[in-house]
Parts: C-alpha cells; sequence; structure tokens
C-alpha cells in the first residue's frame, strides 16, 4: 500500500508539471467554486495511460481543514451506476450472471405487476433502466423510522409499471435491485462484489460501496445547498438504504482509471477487466434514437462535437460526480465536488477541448440552446381514454382512492385519497400514454397544499394502468419518492 501511494504521489507531481495546458479549466473551477460556494472539488484527467492532469481544489472538509485531493474519496449519487452495471457485465463474462435471464430468477422477495409480464424484467434491461420500473428515493429524517431491509423495499415498491423493453424510465429502484440479484447470484453483498469484481483488479483503492470506515476520516463531507454540511452515513449513523443505484464512492484519480476500461485502455500486466466484445455491448444504446441513448450504466452520445462520448453522471444537492470518456481518443475526464453544483460539465469540454481543437472549435460555434417549444396545439383525446373513472394507487399494503373525470379536450377533475374537494387538472396524450397532472397530493387531506403530481397511465384491458411518483405512505415515517402503481376502470 505504501509503495502504491508513493508512485501515486509522483504520479499527481507530474501531472500538476504538465497541467499548464489546461489553465482555462483551472480558471474556470476557481471562479465556478467561489460563484458557488463550493468547498471542495477534485479532477483527473487521461489520455491512454498516462495521467495528464490531477488536482485538488479547496476542502473535502472545511471544517476540519482537510484539502481536497485527486486521491479524496467523494460521493458519486448515480455515477455508481457505471460502476455497477461494469460488475454486472464481469459477472456475466465469467459465468455467475445471465443478462437475460428475468431478474426474479434471482430475487427471493419478486418484482410484482398487475398488469405487465414481469418475467420480460430481465437483469440486462435493470441495468439499461427498461424493465418497467420507476421512481424510487427514500430516507429516514430522524430515529423515528427505520430503513427498510433490501426485501421490504422490493416487496414494496419494486412495481413493473410500464411494458418491460417498452422505454427508458430512469429508475434507482432498478439499479437497487440489479444489486440485488448480483448479490444473490454471487454469494456476496453487493460491496464485496464492487471490491472483488472492479475495485482491487483496477487498483480502485479509495473506492467503496458506503463509506469505508478504515478511509472515513479521509473522506469528502457533502455540503447541501439548504441543510448545509452533511455528516458522513457510517454503518451505526446509516438512515438512506445501501444501493447499487447511488452509494458509491471514489476519488477522482480512481475514477479515471475505472473509465479507461470503457476506453478499452489495458494496464500494463494486467489482465483486461472485460473483453472488448463485453465493453461494446455495455455502450450499445438498449432503445436507439436520436440525441443522447442510454446502454448499460452510460449515456452515449453520438456526436458530441465530431466525437462519440460517453457520460456517467450523479448528483444530489450534496454532491456531484461526472465521468466522459471520448473512446476513440482514449481520453477520460473525472470531476467530483461535495456540493451539488452543474458546471463540472463545462469544465470537462473545456478540458477535451484542450486536447482535441476541433473538439473547442465545435463546441464555440454550436448554436445556442433552443428555446423552450411552444404550447401544443390543444388534440381532443380518444374516447378510449375520456369519461369518468375510479381505482386506486397502491405501493405496498397501502391504497389510496383515486377518481377522474376527463373531458375529451384534456381538462380532468379529480378526487385524491383523502381530499374531500375535486382538484382541477389537465391531462394530454404522451405517446401511448395519458398524462394528467393534478395539484395535490395522495398522502394528505390538505386541499391547500402546493405542489402536484402527475399520473401516467394507459388503456390495458379495459382498464387505466400505470403510476405516479408521490410521497412513501405516511405510516412508514419515511421521506423521498416512490412509484406507486395505479389502476382505474369506468364509472357504470
Amino acid at each position: 500500500m505504501r509503495v502504491a501511494l508513493a508512485v501515486l504521489a509522483l504520479t499527481i507531481a507530474a501531472s500538476q508539471a504538465q497541467g499548464q495546458r489546461f489553465d482555462d479549466a483551472r480558471q474556470l473551477i476557481r471562479a465556478s467554486m467561489a460563484r458557488d460556494s463550493l468547498p471542495g472539488l477534485a479532477i483527473s484527467v487521461s489520455r491512454g495511460d498516462s495521467i495528464l492532469w490531477e488536482e485538488g481544489f479547496g476542502w473535502a472538509d472545511a471544517e476540519a481543514r482537510l484539502p481536497a485531493l485527486p486521491t479524496t474519496p467523494f460521493a458519486l449519487a448515480s455515477l455508481t451506476k457505471a460502476i455497477v452495471a461494469t460488475a454486472a457485465m464481469r459477472l456475466s463474462e465469467r459465468g455467475r450472471l445471465n443478462l437475460d435471464r428475468a431478474a426474479n430468477d434471482y430475487l427471493a422477495t419478486k418484482l410484482w405487476s398487475p398488469a405487465w409480464d414481469v418475467s420480460a424484467a430481465t437483469v440486462r434491461r435493470l441495468a439499461s433502466h427498461t424493465a418497467g420500473l420507476s421512481t424510487f428515493d427514500v430516507w429516514c429524517p430522524d430515529a423515528s423510522c427505520r430503513v427498510p431491509s433490501s426485501d421490504e423495499i422490493i416487496r414494496d415498491y419494486a412495481a413493473v409499471v410500464s411494458p418491460p423493453g417498452e422505454r427508458i424510465d430512469y429508475s434507482n429502484i432498478g439499479y437497487f435491485v440489479l444489486g440485488e440479484v448480483m448479490a444473490r447470484a454471487s454469494g456476496r453483498d453487493l460491496a464485496a462484489v464492487l471490491a472483488d469484481e472492479v475495485f482491487r483488479p483496477l487498483g480502485m483503492i479509495s473506492s467503496s460501496l458506503g463509506v469505508d470506515e478504515a478511509r472515513a476520516a479521509q473522506t469528502a463531507v457533502s455540503y447541501g445547498w439548504v441543510r448545509g454540511r452533511v455528516p458522513l452515513e457510517t454503518r451505526a449513523t446509516r438512515r438512506t438504504p445501501l444501493s447499487g443505484a447511488s452509494s458509491g464512492y471514489a476519488s477522482a484519480h480512481d475514477l479515471v482509471v475505472f473509465g479507461r476500461t470503457q476506453a478499452k485502455v489495458h494496464q500494463r500486466g494486467s489482465k483486461a477487466l472485460l473483453s472488448s466484445a463485453a465493453i461494446d455491448t455495455m455502450q450499445t444504446p438498449a432503445i436507439p434514437g436520436s440525441g443522447t441513448r442510454y446502454a448499460m450504466g452510460w449515456s452515449v452520445e453520438p456526436d458530441r462535437f465530431g466525437y462519440r462520448s460517453l457520460l456517467a453522471q450523479g448528483g444530489t444537492d450534496a454532491a456531484a460526480a461526472w465521468l466522459r470518456i471520448v473512446p476513440s481518443e482514449q481520453i477520460v475526464v473525472a470531476v467530483v465536488a461535495n456540493k451539488g453544483v452543474g458546471f463540472p460539465g463545462e469544465v470537462i469540454d473545456a478540458v477535451i477541448g484542450a486536447l482535441l481543437p476541433r473538439y473547442a472549435e465545435a463546441r464555440k460555434s454550436a448554436p445556442p440552446s433552443a428555446a423552450s417549444p411552444t404550447a401544443p396545439v390543444p388534440v381532443r383525446l380518444d374516447s378510449a381514454v375520456t369519461g369518468a373513472w375510479s381505482g386506486t394507487a397502491r405501493v405496498g399494503a397501502t391504497t389510496s382512492p383515486i377518481e377522474f373525470v376527463v373531458g375529451e379536450t384534456g381538462d380532468v377533475r379529480a378526487r385524491l385519497g383523502a381530499r374531500s374537494d375535486t382538484a382541477i387538472g389537465k391531462a394530454r396524450m404522451n405517446g401511448v400514454r395519458l398524462r394528467i397532472a393534478v395539484p395535490g397530493d395522495l398522502n394528505t387531506s390538505d386541499s391547500s397544499r402546493v405542489g402536484q403530481v402527475v399520473f401516467y397511465i394507459r388503456p390495458h384491458a379495459g382498464a387505466l394502468v400505470g403510476h405516479v411518483t408521490t410521497g412513501p405512505p405516511p405510516e412508514t415515517r419515511l421521506f423521498g419518492s416512490v412509484t406507486w402503481f395505479v389502476e382505474v376502470r369506468r364509472k357504470r
């Protein structure tokens, strides 16, 4: 370990010496950190098997005066998914996991759906957000509740709410389930799977699922825009479910080492983590289309300023992590920060532009973002979705009554949950689904509550079925967002 750290220190020193070409990016970092009151950030840049620049800025822990370094572990949020997908592919290549088997074949507590074929929710589709699952994010605000177990989370919240394989719906619970599938297939918990299949083989010594207790004193503390300093969650204090969706920690240096795998840069003297064919599979979009396409753990941009690019990115109000790769040029750039800031994308573009003049020129001449689209022309709704409907939304054992009256011009009158008043909303077709936005919430009788819920439902077997995203049932005392399965039928 000491030898590895000494070599890493020399590498960092050398990279800082040649980092002058990135002065524009460095100035952008400093100005943006000051503007956003960001405590700490670290960056690492690699081309081929060479580190070109690594540097830390500010504080990993401002109160403890712990400097941010390229080797400091930062919270990764959703960037964790790229690491989990890579471990899943490695298990697949080793014959421990079949990507095209139903996820339920590996699970003790099963995915469920009153409408759709859950056997089509395969392991591969979990990894590409096409398994038919939707939103999930819960935590305990205080000691009045407890973190649910893995089986409880799947039992209550892992509803397949749309036909598997039909569309991409970015789903944290999909990756939570994927982590459970991997753990059961391999006979190890997910933290051990990631350590054995990714971190140790690549020498990612500052990476872990959840806070590494042995490195907690060197780990970056997060700072929320409203909450301020957010203490690290350890085993003793954890109030958020440990998840393959968002619980990873890694340093900027480790992320670059990890990203080289997708750029097909192999460490000298070591076996490639994945075969070339497996890497190509991971980068193949699940549902082809224009613009950004999601594959296994990665967003694929077929033409970003003249180059094909991969992006894994995570963010909360208290963390930001970006990893962008230009595979054809074997360029990998990682930025991690301990506050939810958006400027790392600009920094990465500046870095890549310093290495690829054509990229910089295309970025400079790119037209400004298109203006917001004009309001859609009103369209009359089909009789298959208009009329009076009643039914329930349910999550776990909790149900909430729903009534809709949908007019042919999209006007909606609704009663939600325990509310006695009528809410006025709007409906429109979104592809094959009816989108209904209604002010209020399923979980409260307070008709003056600010906000709205949005239902996505579609005709199926004489009913309208789909989902709505809102908070967990009040009796759980959990906070966050979860998906409720919705089914309504025509009132007679």
